[in-house]
């Protein structure tokens, strides 16, 4: 909605390599945007940041936030990754905030969704009469908008949050082999590789960075697999959503050559060979740094 500043909107640009978002980002800074929008900072292209992706470096990975569990695409997409990276000389490490954390900013970046109580949804489907969308269905339940003190209180917490999370960052310097904080953290966009239609049941991998105001450049990794990609191992839903979302993976019904067993999906194949790709986050104002990385990243598993 339109004035609501807890979580900024990102429209970040879309491209088909890493060089090419770096191209369109130094394009865009290039025409002083601060002199229009006051809202912009005033930071010109920072080469030196761009060159640090050139440097061996640590990685840290989140293959799950404990919340909702990823699909086995996505976790053989991380290993893929993390494999390719050591094997290039650079680090990496686990990354484990608090789950509670992980909760907490994911509850409270929701709560600034809802500050009106829906009326900018509402009225957005009333200029074309069409009925709400199943995908966003609660906002129709909602009836109560937050107070003046209700929105502080969030953006309180939400600086709270930020530190919290800040000190736990810092904290990796005392994990690494360099001694400084890992440069970025590898973790899923989402729980499963596309989203499906109303099937996009979890938005926590990605509403950490937004709530955090952080850097993520997402780079692909591979693609889905029939005959490799199965049930999560050993799975044990953690609630009744990371149940449902684990359950909409089709490929644990196929047996390697295609023949079928216990064949009662809607389609087995949904997700074969759709395009898996990871985020990899940094920390604030660090879209350089984070393109560079991407870059480095794209060489390393060969899709430069």
């Amino acid at each position: 909605m339109d004035g609501q500043n807890s979580v900024l909107s990102v429209v970040g640009p879309l491209a088909t390599n890493a060089a090419s978002l770096r191209l369109v980002t130094q394009a865009i800074l290039s025409q002083k945007p601060w002199l229009c929008d006051p809202l912009v900072h005033d930071i010109p292209w920072r080469s030196e940041q761009h060159s640090q992706g050139k440097e061996k470096m640590c990685f840290a990975v989140m293959s799950t936030d404990g919340i909702v569990t990823p699909m086995a695409p996505i976790l053989r997409a991380i290993s893929i990754l993390t494999s390719a990276l050591k094997a290039a000389g650079h680090e990496v490490i686990p990354w484990n905030p608090p789950s509670a954390l992980q909760k907490s900013i994911n509850d409270t970046g929701l709560k600034s969704w809802i500050f009106d109580g829906g009326e900018d949804v509402h009225s957005a489907f009333a200029l074309s009469g069409e009925p709400m969308s199943q995908q966003i269905s609660m906002y129709t339940s909602l009836s109560k908008q937050f107070s003046a003190s209700e929105i502080a209180a969030t953006n309180v917490h939400i600086r709270d949050l930020k530190k919290e999370y800040l000190d736990y960052w810092n904290s990796t310097a005392n994990a690494t082999a360099t001694g400084k904080c890992v440069d970025a953290v590898i973790c899923p966009v989402a729980p499963f590789p596309a989203a499906r239609p109303e099937k996009y049941k979890y938005y926590g991998y990605s509403t950490w960075v937004n709530v955090l105001d952080y850097t993520s450049v997402v780079v692909p990794v591979t693609n889905c697999d029939r005959d490799v990609d199965g049930r999560v191992e050993g799975f044990e839903s953690l609630d009744q959503r990371d149940g449902e979302i684990q359950g909409d993976c089709k490929f644990w019904r196929w047996r390697k050559g295609g023949s079928v067993a216990n064949n009662t999906a809607d389609d087995p194949e949904i997700y074969h060979n759709a395009h898996v790709g990871l985020q990899l986050v940094g920390c604030r104002l660090e879209e350089e740094k984070m393109i560079g990385i991407a870059e480095e990243v794209e060489t390393i598993l060969g899709k430069k």
